[in-house]
């Protein structure tokens, strides 16, 4: 087979048509990239799609396409463009390809569907000048004619495999929970809505590659791009995959070289259409628009595909597994009372319970880093906090005070209450901190306090992990805030969103503005704020972080602080006229 071609390494924006080729072209195949449009973009709060440059890429192909009027063209995406934008963006794309004087078709296809041993959905539009053309009936799986099986991981790699290879255990935070997972599954396993009896993850805070573990005798799912120390898929023996394995299970012959490191070329396998679905893909075109008998079975354009009704049919098993069960706990009525009784929310029986008791000395350092210091070590430095931890039966309650001068303060400032839907870890129901601080921005401290208590005292390791992702929360407790101190705007602010219906919301900016209208950064506009708030840990967006959200307006993620470790630095972009 010949294989010689011409590669141009270079930025589309910046590429001419002449640049590539003076020849007449037939047909183009090409798939902007898909970041703009993918979970990751949902997860960050919104699928920015064309307002972002990536988003907007296809207008360069639209470009080629005009100057080159090929007989027909083939362009990839996510399944995620359909709904990006509400769909106005998809519209949008669609329309711009007919303008040029083609007859489109669309569909999403999973590659799964023809023989590679991976579900990976991707939507595939095909134009045509002269008819409109049809999409290749899937060779494997239920909506196959013959009804022949996926090709699983295992059929994919079985030749690679070491008959007497022993489990491994995976090093790092989580990587002894690999072991526990059953294949096919992921940290989903690990919550209490799959009867996990100590749960460690709220249900949907993570992203599905999540110490998700390959079973042999399914295909993997999507491979993706960006893979961290948990991102599966895993192997079934509790280990990575090699790059070989890798290969195959995204169908690249075994002689394909990548001429980068393991890293890039795991990434660019994720980035990848794999080779056998593209190769499907263009025997249907040329079969089609050149006339040639390839054998290529072709859907009718009113046949319907199964796989998304097998998935809602799977999602609802899955729901079904879920356990329902939840065991209530009861509201103290003051939250005062922890102030004074390290025993609040405790039963008479609870309270003859041994009493642990903990006391730490914390300074925070700039840039985000914090040191526990030994008693006598305290007193050149800035912001230094003494945090006193007491539990007693289902009740952990914490009090933050920071020096101030060469003391403590003990006047509080505010007061937390989280009561949990079940007990955590070995029965704990309740956690109350308070604030001793004549400072709003100390409220991180608070945070980091209770996150570190429930990482202690339960499987959970994270504020994230107990609440959820933001987009789709699941938080496993209720929050109750209490002022005490005089009301300053960033406790205005706090109060507000520890109310969890408020959070995630957009809302119009002048809320914001308004509550700092009588202090001193009341000369802030919106952006101004919105990184001032940052400053103090909370996750606040607006229209320059994520531009889906309109200009003038802002949300508040969280109602909580992100843990110093675990900030995320966000580029303030210009904004979208």
């Amino acid at each position: 087979m010949q294989r010689d071609c011409r590669i141009i390494t270079a930025d589309i924006r910046d590429l001419a048509p002449e640049d590539v080729t003076r020849e007449e072209i037939d047909f183009i195949i090409g798939g902007p990239p898909c970041q703009s449009f993918s979970a990751i973009g949902r997860r960050a709060g919104g699928v920015e799609g064309i307002l972002d440059k990536r988003g907007s890429l296809f207008e360069h192909y639209c470009r080629f396409i005009r100057h080159f009027e090929p007989r027909g063209f083939l362009f990839e995406n996510v399944r995620g463009i359909l709904g990006a934008n509400g769909g106005a963006d998809w519209a949008a794309i669609r329309q711009a390809f007919a303008n040029l004087g083609y007859q489109l078709a669309y569909r999403v296809l999973d590659s799964a569907g023809y023989g590679v041993p991976q579900h990976r959905e991707r939507l595939i539009m095909i134009g045509s000048r002269e008819t409109q053309l049809l999409f290749p009936q899937p060779t494997h799986g239920p909506d196959s004619a013959s009804k022949t099986p996926y090709t699983t991981a295992l059929d994919a790699i079985a030749d690679l495999q070491t008959p007497d290879e022993e489990a491994h255990l995976l090093g790092g935070k989580y990587g002894h929970l690999l072991q526990e997972v059953p294949p096919g599954q992921n940290y989903h396993y690990f919550t209490k809505e799959m009867g996990y009896p100590n749960p460690q993850f709220a249900w949907r805070s993570r992203f599905s590659d999540f110490l998700y573990k390959a079973d042999p005798n399914a295909p993997v799912r999507t491979i993706v791009a960006k893979l961290g120390a948990y991102s599966g898929p895993f192997h079934w023996k509790n280990r990575k995959f090699t790059l070989e394995e890798m290969k195959r299970l995204q169908s690249f012959p075994d002689d394909y070289r990548f001429t980068s490191g393991k890293g890039a070329a795991l990434q660019q396998i994720g980035n990848s259409v794999p080779p056998l679905f593209a190769w499907i893909l263009a025997m249907s075109v040329k079969q089609q628009l050149f006339h040639c008998e390839l054998g290529v079975d072709l859907l009718p354009e009113t046949h319907s595909l199964t796989f998304d009704s097998r998935k809602s049919h799977k999602a609802r098993a899955t729901r079904g597994k879920r356990t329902k069960r939840q065991v209530k706990v009861s509201l103290t009525p003051s939250l005062f009372a922890a102030l004074e009784n390290d025993s609040v929310g405790a039963s008479d029986s609870e309270q003859s319970k041994i009493v642990h008791r903990s006391e730490v000395m914390l300074a925070y350092l700039a840039p985000k880093r914090r040191i526990q210091l030994p008693d006598s070590n305290h007193g050149e430095l800035e912001n230094v906090f003494q945090i006193r931890t007491n539990r007693c039966g289902s009740t952990i309650s914490i009090e933050v005070a920071r020096k101030e001068s060469r003391r403590f303060v003990d006047s509080p400032l505010l007061a937390y209450h989280l009561m949990f839907d079940h007990p955590i870890g070995d029965g704990v129901t309740h956690i109350t901190c308070a604030l001793l601080s004549k400072n709003a921005s100390d409220i991180a401290v608070a945070w980091d306090s209770i996150e570190d208590a429930i990482a202690k005292y339960s499987g959970y390791r994270t504020m994230m992990d107990v609440y959820g992702h933001f987009t789709e929360p699941h938080p496993s407790f209720t929050l109750d805030m209490d002022v005490i101190g005089e009301i300053s705007p960033v406790l205005r602010f706090a109060k507000k969103f520890s109310k969890f219906e408020n959070c995630a919301k957009i809302i119009p900016g002048k809320v914001l503005t308004g509550m700092f209208a009588e202090d001193h950064q009341s000369g802030l506009d919106l952006s101004q704020l919105a990184q001032f708030l940052r400053s103090l840990r909370f996750d606040v967006r607006v229209h320059e972080t994520n531009p889906t959200i309109p200009i003038g307006y802002f949300r508040c993620c969280y109602p909580f602080t992100i843990n110093i470790d675990k900030q995320v630095s966000v580029t303030w972009k210009e904004r979208v006229q």
